[in-house]
């Protein structure tokens, strides 16, 4: 309680200085530590606070084989339950004694952890830090305490339509890949993993070689880098190659109905996406939000929520992973209704392949990316996760500055284009059908075989 009213003042307090135009003055600073580690880094004196973000590449739960999938989850919930000399009673106490905050995240791709901390403690809190990173305990009674406690997650998920559907999702978009696989593994799965395993894990994932760093504070660039230094010394310099291959979403054009007893059903839809390093990413980012991506100002949301009343959510998204794209739409409906919102979906989707959009439409589009964008950057934290997103991506550090530059370059022609990839495969494509695969889970009248 004492660290969650520190840090919800503190939050209070940082979201003043940082302005819509945050975005474009943020000065970002660079430096490579004495221990040969490259850190990004933005001082902001007015609050004695410190955010570091790290992110390992190459250690996310698809890069696991099949039989170790959900080997990062286990290990992210584990991480401060004890480690060096302090078990986990004790490792907890001095987080609370410090009124630190540290969090870890396993992703798809890559494996994450997050320390705020007072200026005055960061000594203590990097050293813990560190300790949780590169010396976890694994004790055998917190193993499987916290197994129970995913255990208990994933069963709960068998049930849970929205999982059932999600996974069905990626399976299909992604068969036998990596990214078709659930981060959290399976009840067979993490009921066999070892102290070995999750030991096995951090030693060949967690190492230097693989390592992405951002931070945010009020001390010299110098002292960053000698407090970064602490957590990476006790890292391995270099793991196994743990890369997985490309991927292309398989888009089958295909409807396939879960039936389950509910008076809603969930429709997801998906289509080819755009990669991060892709030039035709900030056109893919306009033409998702003028779709279904901005509510308010989107295609779907006017005609599928707002001018028939047949959802209450409808949205889509570009999702990019660090090989493979696709894009991915969600709607909820009653049952009866869920071929009408399906229909009007695709049309919507023909009418922008055979139309395009307007300027004005690509002009409210770009003025909310940027904008949203820029409001998004009101924590140290996010500021960090920032730095590492961008180092991650290989935008280079000047990339604040010219982000407003590339979205501006985007033209009305460029969103067709950018259409038939995203919807029909190829750019060179002849119009034709929508190729979207949909997944629906729920008891849909005449959609799909009865139930």
């Amino acid at each position: 309680m004492k660290r969650a009213l520190l840090f919800a003042f503190v939050a209070l307090a940082w979201f003043g200085p940082w302005p819509l135009g945050a975005a474009r003055a943020m000065d970002i600073q660079t430096i490579r530590t004495p221990l040969g580690v490259e850190l990004w880094y933005v001082r902001e004196p007015s609050l004695p606070i410190i955010a570091v973000n790290v992110v390992f590449q190459e250690a996310g739960g698809a890069t696991l084989p099949p039989d170790k999938v959900g080997l990062g989850y286990l290990t992210q919930v584990l991480l401060d339950e004890g480690a060096g000399d302090l078990k986990s009673f004790e490792f907890q106490r001095k987080l609370d004694e410090l009124s630190v905050d540290m969090n870890f995240d396993v992703a798809t791709d890559t494996f994450g952890a997050t320390l705020r901390t007072l200026t005055e403690r960061r000594d203590e809190a990097f050293a813990l830090f560190a300790l949780a990173l590169s010396r976890p305990r694994f004790d055998e009674d917190a193993i499987e305490r916290m197994r129970a406690s995913v255990l208990t997650e994933l069963t709960r998920r068998i049930d849970d339509p929205d999982d059932i559907i999600n996974r069905a999702f990626v399976e299909r978009m992604f068969p036998g890949h990596g990214y078709g696989r659930s981060v959290r593994g399976t009840i067979q799965t993490v009921e066999r993993f070892t102290k070995a395993d999750l030991q096995e894990f951090v030693r060949t994932r967690f190492t230097r070689d693989r390592l992405v760093i951002g931070a945010v504070g009020d001390v010299p660039l110098e002292e960053m880098a000698r407090l970064v230094d602490i957590v990476v010394a006790g890292l391995p310099e270099k793991g196994a190659d743990a890369r997985i291959p490309e991927a292309r979403p398989m888009v089958t054009n295909d409807l396939e109905v879960i039936r389950w007893p509910m008076p809603q059903s969930t429709v997801l839809f998906g289509g080819y996406g755009i990669k991060r390093e892709d030039p035709d990413y900030y056109a893919a980012a306009i033409l998702n939000a003028v779709l279904g991506g901005t509510s308010f100002i989107s295609r779907l949301w006017n005609v599928v929520r707002e001018e028939r009343g047949l959802a209450y959510s409808v949205n889509t998204s570009n999702a990019v992973l660090e090989h493979a794209a696709y894009f991915v739409g969600y709607v909820a409906t009653n049952n009866d209704k869920v071929g009408e919102s399906i229909d009007l979906i695709r049309a919507e989707i023909d009418r922008v392949l055979r139309d395009g959009i307007t300027q004005t439409e690509l002009d409210a589009a770009r003025t909310y990316l940027l904008g949203s964008f820029a409001l998004s950057l009101d924590t140290n934290t996010r500021i960090a996760r920032t730095l590492v997103s961008i180092q991650v991506a290989d935008l280079g550090v000047g990339y604040m500055n010219q982000r407003e530059a590339l979205y501006g370059k985007v033209t009305v022609d460029d969103i067709r284009r950018v259409a038939r990839r995203i919807f029909l495969g190829d750019e060179n494509a002849p119009l034709g059908p929508v190729k979207l695969s949909t997944i629906v889970i729920g008891d849909p009248v005449g959609v799909g075989k009865p139930g």
